[in-house]
């Protein structure tokens, strides 16, 4: 250890507040003191109490130098900071303003709470002596002194750098004053001669428990024993820490700021992990959130659904009931029992009807019906052929009734006399008839008065090689006449023919 020399303050507080020989007891007993007083005696009764004692000085007690610059009202005490005089004139006066009795009684009973709280009723009701102001004051200061001692003070020392209250001016007598009445320098060589820094464990282990993988994030045991892991971890060196009971010591200054720098340096990770943990947090409870969402509505749907099967279920056995039940009363009148069934089966044959309906006047045919619609069903047939027909003939164009006329007359003529007929009855007319100026003018000179009545270009094949020859065949009233180009090749009388 290194032993720090200080100023101990505690004589100038006993020379001030000792019991029987201090000055407020010196004042209070010149007070209640029987016969004339003054501030004077007060005076003389210090000198003859505090004559000796080396920080109480009077213009009587006080060398020649002294006397020049002290009155003698004043008496002077020799603080730790400076020295400081008191003029005794009116001291007496003050430390006897006491507040009547009756007063205090009054403001006890006053409606004001702050009032009635400032003046208790017990200091009314008490019968003993009052106590000076100066003893209140010194009794103030104790009961002021046992709150802080109960506590953990922290001291903000203001230093005033000029009296006239302007920025930029630095006054060094005054702030030199200042610093020594203060006691900063010994309270710096103390700190200076000990452990600069000090902290209890949990405070300690709190701050930098990020620096060591052991202790982050939370540590579970005894916090000594934290400290001791990330001390080591940090590697501090015996010589520059101590461990206490509940507080660590850190001598070096230089120690705490390197811990300091690396855990400004640790806060950018620590601050991604924390980022990171926040975000896969939020994200956590977001998906929660979403999944309680989506569990509500598969919930809501799959109860819809369940609800839906139930009463197609339901509407599916009642209609099952109904059709048996129809089925069963199918040959009885329309009735209740039945009208269900009977209903079904007309509309089904119709809309098998609709599906099956004869396409042309030629397709004859049609669905079976059931015994229920027979006529009915006949009806429908007989306008649905009807229908077809007015449709059939609205689209038959001139041309085609022109071959159909002529179908009709070659069915007269054909059916039942040539064999291959049938088969040429789809196949429709070609109007290949040769016109008179188609019709060789000698030919037409040649035949007199036999008028050509139909003529056609027809091919003639040779019996041998089969080569085809163009020719061309008139029919006149009496004969056939077979023509090449201007020659009449045969001639054929209608009465020689057995066939065609």
């Amino acid at each position: 250890w290194e032993t720090v020399q200080y100023f101990d303050n505690k004589i100038i507080c006993d020379l001030i507040e000792e019991k029987h020989k201090g000055i407020i007891s010196i004042l209070d007993e010149e007070c209640l003191r029987p016969g004339e007083t003054c501030d004077v005696s007060f005076l003389e009764k210090l000198e003859d109490t505090l004559g000796g004692h080396p920080h109480f000085v009077t213009h009587k007690l006080a060398n020649g130098k002294t006397r020049r610059v002290m009155s003698r009202e004043e008496f002077r005490l020799l603080h730790y900071a400076g020295e400081v005089n008191y003029n005794v004139n009116g001291f007496l006066d003050k430390n006897n303003d006491l507040l009547n009795r009756n007063l205090k009684e009054v403001m006890c009973q006053s409606d004001n709470q702050i009032l009635s709280r400032c003046f208790r009723r017990e200091e009314v009701m008490d019968q003993k002596r009052p106590e000076m102001a100066a003893t209140q004051f010194k009794n103030s200061l104790m009961k002021l002194m046992e709150i802080l001692m109960s506590k953990e003070p922290s001291y903000v020392r203001c230093i005033k750098p000029n009296d006239a209250k302007q920025p930029g001016r630095f006054d060094e007598v005054l702030v030199r004053h200042q610093v020594k009445y203060l006691g900063l320098m010994e309270n710096l060589r103390v700190r200076r001669a000990g452990f600069a820094y000090r902290r209890r464990f949990e405070a300690f282990l709190q701050r930098y428990k990020p620096l060591c993988p052991e202790t982050w994030p939370n540590w579970h045991g005894r916090l000594v024993d934290g400290v001791s892991t990330l001390v080591n971890h940090l590697g501090y060196k015996p010589e520059e820490y101590k461990l206490g009971r509940s507080k660590i010591f850190i001598r070096f200054p230089k120690t705490l700021f390197t811990t300091e720098d690396a855990l400004e340096a640790k806060k950018p990770e620590i601050a991604l992990t924390l980022q990171t943990s926040w975000r896969g947090y939020r994200e956590r409870a977001k998906y929660q959130r979403i999944r309680r969402a989506v569990i509500v509505i598969q919930s809501g749907w799959r109860g819809m659904k369940a609800r839906r099967r139930a009463k197609r279920r339901r509407q599916a056995a009642e209609l099952i009931r109904r059709f048996i039940k129809g089925f069963i009363y199918r040959h009885e009148e329309y009735c209740p029992e039945n009208e269900y069934f009977l209903d079904h089966v007309r509309y089904s044959f119709l809309k098998n009807l609709r599906k099956n309906l004869p396409k042309s006047v030629l397709d004859k045919s049609w669905p079976t019906p059931p015994p229920l619609v027979v006529e009915a069903s006949e009806h429908l047939r007989m306008l649905h052929m009807r229908n077809m027909v007015v449709k059939y003939c609205r689209r038959v164009q001139p041309e085609w009734k022109k071959q159909m006329v002529q179908k009709v007359v070659a069915s007269e003529i054909f059916k039942d006399q040539k064999d291959n007929y049938p088969q040429s009855v789809g196949r429709l007319f070609l109007d290949s008839r040769l016109e008179r100026e188609q019709i060789n003018l000698k030919v037409v000179q040649t035949l007199g008065n036999d008028k050509v009545q139909y003529g056609a270009s027809v091919t003639k094949y040779d019996r041998r090689g089969f080569k085809p020859r163009p020719r061309q065949l008139l029919l006149t009233n009496t004969f056939a006449v077979l023509v090449d180009r201007t020659k009449i090749k045969q001639r054929i009388d209608y009465t020689a023919l057995r066939g065609v």
